[in-house]
């Protein structure tokens, strides 16, 4: 039977009944264990020793619910499921070794990520911006001892960057790269230093997928990187252009670039539900878990929305209502 039609069927056993967060979380969780089965399947029997009680899919499952219920404590939110959802998931086990397993499997929750983006609207569209990600507050970060000041296995650690369109200044942590769809469905993202030119990251992030046409604020102006991305990935970059530039895009396009760039929109969004702008790990492996969770129940939320004809990015009503 072909994946999506399941997924798809799964989905509509929300359609016209009230959606309770009890009755989200059992469509989630049999979503995320077809998921799950299609990409790893018999993992968990290839492992040595006994099989735990609590499935694979169903820590990736809270995981991602965790991050889509809005609780920005990650302990209230897990008292939450646990006593609200018992039923649903009878073998969760407690926080701490809930917190290894989901971190053991953000591979596969990332993997289960990426591969949504494939039932969902296709474009030939995509924006790119980046957003901040303080670590701490600004006079606490000289003091701090915290372990996202050493390098992880990527060479990534906190340091000082500077965010003026966000109104933060100069802050302590990390900067986030977003790629979202015209249809406002972030596809992809990536963590780096603060102190990275976001122009840096751009040819990483457009390896790992197919994106026709870029569209970028003027943090993107760049000969240099436009000519290269185009002869790499036949990406055409169109960033904002300066008011002193010479060369200029026809007045039309410039319209259509101010409707098309809602990507201020889409960040808005993850920062306010899922708090991406918010760490609440301590470690790297942690912050890349969470923020994989975050993207994932992001798009988890869309296409059940897309199932249920209502508007993608509609997100709190689909279990608020």
């Amino acid at each position: 039977m072909n994946l999506q039609y399941t997924l798809q069927r799964l989905a509509l056993q929300l359609k016209n009944k009230p959606r309770t967060l009890k009755r989200v979380a059992r469509v989630f969780q049999k979503i995320m264990k077809t998921l799950y089965d299609t990409y790893f399947p018999n993992a968990e029997a290839r492992r040595r020793g006994r099989n735990p009680d609590c499935p694979d899919a169903d820590i990736l499952t809270v995981g991602w619910l965790l991050e889509y219920i809005a609780e920005d404590s990650e302990n209230s939110g897990y008292r939450r499921i646990k006593a609200k959802l018992k039923t649903v998931f009878p073998a969760l086990p407690e926080r701490s070794l809930f917190n290894r397993r989901r971190r053991n499997l953000s591979t596969a929750s990332e993997v289960i990520r990426q591969a949504l983006t494939n039932y969902l609207p296709k474009t030939n569209v995509f924006i790119v911006d980046s957003f901040p990600i303080p670590v701490c507050d600004f006079k606490r970060a000289h003091a701090s001892k915290s372990d996202f000041k050493w390098a992880d296995g990527t060479g990534t650690l906190a340091t000082y960057g500077n965010c003026a369109t966000k109104s933060l200044g100069t802050f302590f942590g990390f900067r986030g790269t977003l790629i979202t769809a015209a249809n406002r469905i972030p596809v992809d993202f990536g963590i780096t230093s603060a102190d990275r030119d976001d122009r840096d990251v751009l040819p990483l992030l457009a390896e790992r997928g197919e994106y026709r046409i870029l569209l970028g604020d003027k943090g993107y102006i760049s000969q240099q990187l436009q000519a290269e991305l185009m002869q790499t990935q036949a990406t055409v970059l169109l960033p904002t252009l300066r008011s002193n530039q010479k060369q200029q895009y026809p007045e039309r396009f410039r319209k259509l670039q101010v409707r098309m760039r809602r990507i201020e929109t889409t960040i808005g969004q993850p920062t306010e539900q899922f708090h991406i702008s918010r760490v609440r790990a301590l470690k790297h492996w942690g912050l890349l878990t969470r923020m994989s969770n975050k993207f994932g129940s992001c798009l988890l939320g869309a296409f059940v929305n897309q199932c249920l004809g209502h508007p993608l990015m509609k997100l709190k009503d689909l279990v608020l209502a």
